[in-house]
């Protein structure tokens, strides 16, 4: 989600709006990518799943904690410090590990 924010990043725009152009992109990168099933096993598919709807709930409970006049800045940095304090295991990296063990399998 790093790459998501700083690609989206738009100086001078609200906390609200923000969090509306993130969950949209993320939703649409999802349905964009969904034809990727094909290649990969349901378990993994599922992970992938997982994931979009994870960072949509961090997203919203990050910005459900920030006053109504915060800035897209506010809302991003928030985002950057919860995905910070993720363990190591966090979800973004072991859904990561699996697509990679997988295209490793189809390439052999």
């Amino acid at each position: 989600m790093p790459n998501l924010i700083s690609r989206l990043n738009q100086p001078g725009i609200s906390a609200v709006e923000m969090k509306i152009i993130l969950t949209e992109n993320i939703k649409h990168e999802f349905e964009y990518n969904s034809t990727q099933q094909l290649y990969v096993s349901p378990v993994s598919w599922d992970a992938v799943r997982n994931l979009k709807e994870q960072n949509i709930m961090i997203i919203n409970q990050v910005a459900a904690t920030l006053p109504p006049t915060a800035s897209a800045a506010e809302l991003n940095k928030k985002i950057l410090e919860v995905l910070m304090a993720q363990p190591n295991g966090a979800l973004h990296e072991l859904v990561l590990q699996a697509l990679n063990f997988e295209a490793k399998k189809i390439m052999n």
